[in-house]
């Protein structure tokens, strides 16, 4: 029998050559048209968000304030109502609201429906210093940040010497460290605080009697000793010295 010779098939292989290379063709188009489609999409983005009137702070929601008002917060913090909210420079809103005495910190915060946030955390205070006719509170650093005609509320009032000088922050300092220290048993108690100098603070109780407390120094250790002492009947309480107290 002859022998049947079978003859390449070259128009199948140029068929597959040419099918494998429009799908190549249609891959490489439709990763052009995607990567297109994102650039036009990130420019969109940046466009509405940086320069077009879509998205701009329109108002200022302030929280956290008591001691001030928010009507003062807005003022401070000089929001530029109408600006694109990415522009917006949140920390420099932060910078001039924490300008303010009674602000102890504050966190600015956008959202996209034009609200900028400003969340206040005021100093909170342990005692008050009289000055003339009004009562400066203090906190628990020591810094006096607020002014008023009176008391808001029951504190401790401290009198220290030469009051507004270099010295007597030093004992504003120190007062907040001892109040701060200072156990319910006393506090519960106490009327007053003063001193002269960083090592004469001494404490009046509303029965009377008299704590000296002497300087900051060692204050939770005197705190635990007239803790236990103050339970003694005595007109008097020497804890300046808390390894060797005394009482009379």
């Amino acid at each position: 029998m002859p022998t049947r010779t079978t003859r390449p098939r070259v128009s199948d292989a140029t068929t597959v050559i040419r099918a494998r290379h429009r799908a190549r063709s249609r891959r490489r188009a439709i990763r052009v048209t995607v990567i297109v489609a994102a650039v036009v999409l990130v420019l969109g983005g940046m466009w509405a968000v940086w320069l077009s009137n879509w998205f701009v702070a329109r108002s200022v929601d302030v929280t956290g304030t008591s001691q001030i008002s928010a009507e003062q917060i807005v003022a401070t913090a000089q929001v530029p109502l109408g600006t694109p909210l990415a522009r917006v420079d949140l920390e420099a809103i932060r910078e001039r609201v924490i300008q303010e005495p009674v602000v102890a910190d504050a966190k600015v915060s956008r959202e996209l429906s034009g609200v900028i946030r400003i969340d206040v955390t005021e100093r909170a205070p342990a005692y008050a210093i009289v000055t003339g006719s009004q009562v400066m509170l203090v906190d628990a650093t020591g810094k006096g940040y607020l002014l008023l005609d009176s008391l808001p509320e029951p504190l401790p009032i401290v009198t220290i010497a030469n009051p507004g000088t270099d010295a007597s922050q030093r004992l504003m300092a120190d007062a907040a460290v001892i109040i701060t220290a200072l156990p319910d048993s006393v506090r519960s108690q106490m009327l007053s605080m003063g001193a002269q100098t960083p090592d004469t603070f001494t404490i009046n109780l509303t029965s009377g009697a008299q704590i000296l407390w002497g300087s900051c120094d060692d204050s939770a250790l005197k705190a635990q000793v007239i803790d236990g002492l103050i339970h003694v009947p005595a007109s008097y309480y020497d804890v300046s010295a808390p390894t060797h107290p005394a009482t009379r």
